[in-house]
């Protein structure tokens, strides 16, 4: 018991230090750890809360670099795709969306790394909103279909040439905002028990100092730091939907 819980705290502050420092990859983390004490219908539903909750927390603290004009159109996007993905949820084969993923962010992220200045996407305003919408849409989709609503607003926004304050405000708010629009289309947590709540509760001061580190580490990040950190968890990101 004592070893299982040592687990959980380590996992969420591990994770937590991560999705701090970078916005994103809590879910992937957390369940790499998680998973070794927990089965999955108890990972599940403690992910998703204190994905939530630190989301919240991040969005509060960033939100004087949340620019809905530059949000809107991504959500417009994940309107029309969350319903998509979670209608395919059952027909869709799991395992070659993982796969095909994998190999995407890990082909990007080797290309990247091995590039010393990240190429940048400056179309024009009109087919800006446009592709915005689309990636918002993908993001869905894959919000609805496997959870990871995040991976490639967050690829996109790096390519758009914003700042890492920019970039956080974008997609750290429209992960938290389409995590809970994919919770409703699916009809909510239906997996939360008072073991659940247990565990949360054991998490939160975790999750606390864990962001706290995390938010400290973003803030003295440089923007080319901040660059290969988000490229790092990508190749990260695509060995663990590989494996």
């Amino acid at each position: 018991m004592w070893f299982d819980n040592g687990v959980i705290m380590i996992g969420a502050l591990l994770a937590a230090v991560v999705s701090g420092s970078s916005g994103f990859a809590f879910a992937l983390i957390g369940m790499a750890i998680w998973l070794h004490v927990m089965p999955p219908m108890r990972v599940v539903p403690l992910v998703v809360l204190c994905s939530i909750l630190l989301n919240l927390v991040f969005v509060w603290r960033l939100r004087h670099d949340v620019s809905f004009k530059r949000l809107a159109p991504f959500l417009a996007g994940a309107v029309l795709g969350v319903p998509l993905g979670v209608l395919t949820l059952h027909s869709l084969d799991p395992v070659l969306l993982r796969n095909a993923i994998g190999a995407l962010l890990l082909v990007y992220s080797s290309y990247m790394l091995m590039r010393t200045h990240m190429p940048i996407v400056s179309p024009s305003p009109a087919i800006a909103h446009v592709l915005d919408g689309g990636v918002g849409m993908l993001g869905g989709f894959m919000g609805g279909s496997t959870g990871l609503n995040g991976l490639l607003p967050t690829l996109w926004c790096g390519l758009r040439g914003w700042s890492k304050e920019m970039q956080r405000g974008v997609f750290q708010t429209y992960i938290l905002l389409v995590h809970g629009y994919t919770l409703a289309w699916l009809g909510g947590v239906g997996g939360i028990t008072h073991q659940t709540m247990s565990d949360l509760a054991l998490c939160l001061p975790a999750l606390a100092l864990g962001g706290f580190i995390g938010l400290k580490l973003f803030k003295r990040t440089s923007e080319k730091g901040f660059r290969l950190v988000i490229l790092w968890l990508f190749v990260l990101s695509g060995v663990t939907l590989l494996v």
